[in-house]
């Protein structure tokens, strides 16, 4: 994927700064990505929509819900392997029948 100088340079003709956000519009008109953008001091971070894609494409695979059915079976003949809090295990199973 490129961009030649001149259509580079005939997106930016009329203007005496080019701006991040012109740069970003640049990128996702020509190249068809979508483009975020965070500090390089800060630990990535993801967007919700993000998050929420991901949350679902886990909660889809087989291995991982048979891993916390698993869990839950342990759980309730005593033993105990996802975590120490009650709360915490309910709640995930929840939003994990939730996602189906």
């Amino acid at each position: 994927m490129s961009i030649s100088k001149e259509q580079l340079e005939q997106s930016f003709k009329d203007k005496s700064y080019v701006e991040l956000k012109d740069l970003v519009q640049l990128i996702e008109e020509n190249f068809g990505f979508s483009v975020t953008l965070q500090r390089k001091d800060k630990q990535p971070t993801f967007t919700e929509e993000q998050k929420k894609r991901m949350t679902s494409l886990i909660f889809k695979d087989d291995s991982v819900l048979t891993q916390l059915h698993q869990a839950q079976k342990d759980r309730t003949d005593g033993i105990s392997t996802y975590s120490d809090s009650e709360e915490e295990f309910a709640k995930l199973l929840d939003e994990v029948g939730n996602e189906k």
